[in-house]
């Protein structure tokens, strides 16, 4: 069974209200349930760190991916701070995760695109389908088709949206048939035989 937090509230209660403040922009209000839980006990503090983790995927995500990368480190140092004598260094680590995901543009977008993808496979059986044009020559079936270097530039590596040619385009795929075709290395040449005595 789950404690109680130090005030007597339901732990699952305080994770769940901070979350749903935190949807809404109420910092100072997910603070308030994030302190209760943190000032209770480390597994609780850690409990916050983690769920502010996952909401920042999960109410965030592209939104906003910077503050992810800001979350996951507030969140880290969070748990290496936490001293249950000084709780300064954990509040002020779990406030900035807080602050930023509360004044984040927020999106649910992460959440759905799991859902919707991972459970159609496992309560559908859904199995993924690959079309004709993803067999180059980094697979089997590729190869038994004969499609090399040309294939893979003009197919394989088709972005979209398109990117403009980069300089080192023409280049690397010049070098890259040559290395198809089974041209050797360039022979390294020995180094001299230095003498006894000899500095250079």
């Amino acid at each position: 069974m789950v404690p109680k937090t130090i005030h007597g509230m339901d732990a699952h209660t305080c994770i769940s209200a901070m979350q749903k403040f935190i949807r809404r922009g109420m910092e100072r209000e997910a603070m308030e349930v994030a302190v209760e839980m943190g000032h209770t006990s480390r597994g609780f503090g850690s409990w916050v760190a983690n769920r502010l983790e996952l909401i920042a995927h999960e109410d965030i995500g592209l939104a906003a991916p910077e503050v992810i990368m800001l979350v996951r480190t507030s969140c880290q140092q969070a748990r290496e701070w936490y001293d249950a004598e000084k709780l300064a260094g954990w509040r002020m680590a779990i406030g900035t995760a807080i602050r930023a995901m509360c004044r984040a543009k927020k999106s649910r977008e992460g959440d759905h695109f799991q859902a919707a993808i991972g459970l159609r496979s496992l309560l559908e059986g859904y199995v993924p389908e690959v079309p004709d044009w993803v067999f180059d020559g980094h697979t089997r079936k590729g190869k038994a088709k004969g499609r090399g270097v040309e294939y893979f530039r003009t197919v394989s590596t088709r972005l979209s949206p398109p990117a403009k040619k980069d300089a080192y385009e023409d280049e690397a795929y010049r070098l890259l048939e040559l290395k198809a075709k089974g041209a050797p290395p360039a022979a390294e040449e020995e180094p001299p035989v230095k003498r006894r005595g000899q500095l250079f």
